[in-house]
């Protein structure tokens, strides 16, 4: 290899010419590992940026799969007040079952009531009176059966119509939740996928790094061995 030495006047190199040379290795030498030593620390941050990321991708597909078992949970109890809903309807057709079953009874007590009435006859102005009263009576029944029976029907009605609003309501969020369930899961995978690749690309540029600075400090400490032998004995000029 040529070096841009100077000869000595008695043999040898130019001893001036061989300690700049030397200095100027020495200081590349240093430049370079600098150089490299900052390429590796910048590759460690990137590193840990992407593992942060990574981390909260995977905390926010956590948070979703939370949301996806609360909204199912939601359509369980809706599911459930349906039911509970229907069962209160069947309960006030069986009362209003019940309170016919109940004036059916009261007509034929009338009924009864007349016979024996007719049979006896002890005053017709009586009869008149309890006939008045048993109408009385049985149309107030009737009517209280009526009342109730309507009524129940239409707070079954509006029960189940709400229900089914909040039913309907809640299929459309579960099936929504779903889609986004689905897109952020997908976008979670690729970016997961993403950033392990960029982990391993990282890994391997931050070995081969590492290579290339042991390589550098191991040329110089071959130069710091080198430095106490010379081509020549050097004579002070």
């Amino acid at each position: 290899m040529d070096h841009p030495f100077r000869s000595a006047a008695v043999g040898g190199f130019n001893k001036q010419d061989v300690l700049s040379f030397l200095e100027n290795q020495a200081k590349q030498t240093a430049q370079a590992q600098q150089e490299l030593q900052s390429r590796l620390e910048e590759a460690e941050r990137q590193g840990e940026s992407l593992r942060r990321e990574r981390d909260d991708l995977s905390a926010q597909l956590e948070e979703v799969r939370r949301e996806l078992e609360t909204a199912r949970q939601s359509r369980d109890s809706l599911s459930a007040q349906l039911e509970q809903t229907d069962g209160e309807l069947s309960a006030s057709r069986k009362q209003a079952e019940q309170l016919t079953r109940e004036v059916e009874r009261l007509r034929r007590d009338r009924d009864g009531l007349r016979q024996e009435m007719e049979a006896v006859r002890p005053d017709a102005q009586a009869y008149i009176e309890l006939k008045e009263r048993t109408a009385g009576v049985e149309l107030e029944a009737h009517r209280r059966a009526q009342t109730i029976q309507e009524k129940a029907e239409r707070d079954a009605q509006k029960t189940r119509r709400q229900v089914e609003q909040w039913l309907q309501r809640v299929s459309r969020e579960y099936d929504a939740l779903c889609s986004r369930v689905e897109a952020t899961v997908s976008h979670a995978a690729s970016e997961l996928e993403k950033a392990g690749a960029s982990l391993d690309q990282l890994n391997k540029l931050m070995g081969s790094q590492g290579d290339a600075l042991d390589g550098v400090r191991r040329a110089y400490d071959a130069t710091e061995l080198g430095r106490p032998e010379a081509p020549m004995p050097i004579d002070e000029e």
